[in-house]
């Protein structure tokens, strides 16, 4: 099913904008005591961290004597994009949806979301919030939407692996001629029997999603995109093509990468890392709880992954949030924003938990402090990157395809790359 710029008419949107930008509202500011009717914000979200805030924030709402609230409902994954144009369709959409950053280019392209530019502009916080994400929420110079929940991937590596290699600690590798280097030192055959038994690196994966998350930051560290920025395809370059004979090297001229690692599912990293069989992996923020729980004892660092011929980069995964054009109370819901993004909301619901925050002004907070490696993707933040297309799940197909044929040794590497734009081309028109 697909909802065109029809499902949500020019009478709606231009109502929702009228009342975001302060018209007059039957239903009131929700102040129990002007006698006013109750206002109830819709939330939905795919993480339950959300219902945290929501409950938070109808603590103080309650504690003000404010009869305004909000109503969290957990949307499964699977449901965030069908179940959202069921909505539309239907003129039942919540007030505030917090939706995977990668869907919203298309929704806002057909006026699914309110423009909150100039509130946006007046936030104290917004140049700490990461630019790169921004962009996906942003169309034509205006901003609909704001990073929220934020995943990151980077690179993991067993800090006492490096000594016993008599690499320093503190210092991963930042090039990928040094990546080589630290690889082969990291790369031990313990038994002697002619096979390694520890690996310096291991490759991705089972899935196209671990390809754009963990090879896209090399293809951009590199100086290479998938997408122009008017959307046009232009993976097929120089830049492509050296990122996937790089990792093609490590596994298959080095020896110091698994080339079955090619196939492997981030549970299969993981688990050769945590049982030190695997000295670095690619990985993300999500995995630093885990490890605390599964090793506590293991000395491990993070890292932005090596760069090439360009700057650092990090595939910036997670979700945005914004104000839907059906919303019948947009200021209410932008005040519900508002308390979304402070620092006890924040800190306490997701920092709590380990998970990031995306103001890097409050990566110095009292959870944060006790993992020392959260408080380095305040820099990491500063590189994330994300693919801006409207069609960014059609893409899947020829990026598993060609990109895991090339690193099995099935498919050249020139004509991996040249067939994966060619058929991404085709599918994005």
């Amino acid at each position: 099913m697909k909802v065109g710029k029809t499902s949500i008419t020019l009478g709606m949107l231009l109502t929702a904008t009228l009342l975001f930008a302060g018209g007059t509202q039957e239903s009131g500011a929700a102040d129990a005591g002007g006698g006013q009717d109750a206002v109830t914000i819709r939330v939905w979200d795919r993480v339950q961290e959300m219902g945290d805030v929501v409950a938070m924030f109808n603590d103080k709402m309650e504690s003000e004597g404010r009869s305004l609230r909000a109503e969290f409902e957990l949307i499964p994954y699977e449901q965030q994009v069908p179940k959202f144009m069921s909505a539309l369709s239907a003129g039942t959409a919540p007030d505030v949806y917090s939706l995977d950053l990668v869907q919203y280019p298309y929704f806002i392209s057909i006026g699914a979301f309110l423009d909150i530019t100039d509130r946006f502009n007046a936030l104290p916080f917004k140049d700490e919030l990461p630019a790169g994400i921004l962009r996906l929420g942003s169309m034509d110079g205006r901003v609909y939407a704001m990073p929220y929940e934020i995943d990151v991937s980077h690179i993991l590596y067993n800090k006492q692996m490096f000594r016993d290699a008599g690499l320093d600690p503190d210092q991963p590798p930042r090039t990928w001629d040094e990546m080589i280097e630290y690889s082969q030192a990291l790369t031990v055959d313990r038994d002697g029997d002619g096979n390694n038994d520890q690996w310096g690196f291991a490759l991705v994966g089972q899935t196209a999603g671990e390809y754009m998350f963990w090879f896209m930051p090399f293809v951009w560290n590199n100086g290479g995109r998938m997408f122009d920025d008017q959307g046009q395809v232009v993976f097929d370059s120089p830049e492509t093509r050296e990122a996937l004979q790089f990792w093609y090297d490590l596994a298959h001229t080095y020896n110091v990468a698994p080339v079955s690692s090619a196939q492997w599912s981030p549970g299969d990293r993981y688990n050769a890392f945590v049982a030190g069989n695997l000295a670095m992996f690619l990985g993300g923020n999500f995995n630093i709880t885990s490890i605390l729980e599964d090793a506590p004892d293991l000395d491990f660092g993070v890292a932005l992954m090596p760069r090439g011929r360009g700057d650092y980069a990090t595939f910036g995964g997670g979700n945005l949030v914004g104000i839907t054009t059906q919303s019948e109370h947009p200021d209410e819901a932008w005040e519900f924003l508002q308390f979304a993004y402070s620092e006890d909301a924040l800190v306490e619901a997701y920092g709590r938990r380990m998970a990031l925050i995306p103001r890097r002004d409050l990566y110095d907070n009292e959870y944060y402090r006790q993992i020392p490696q959260m408080r380095q993707y305040a820099e990491f933040l500063n590189y994330a990157v994300t693919p801006y297309t409207f069609n960014y799940n059609q893409i899947y197909d020829p990026v598993i395809y060609n990109l895991q044929g090339a690193l099995l040794g099935d498919i050249p590497v020139d004509d991996a790359v040249a067939t994966a734009a060619d058929e991404i081309s085709k599918l994005v028109e």
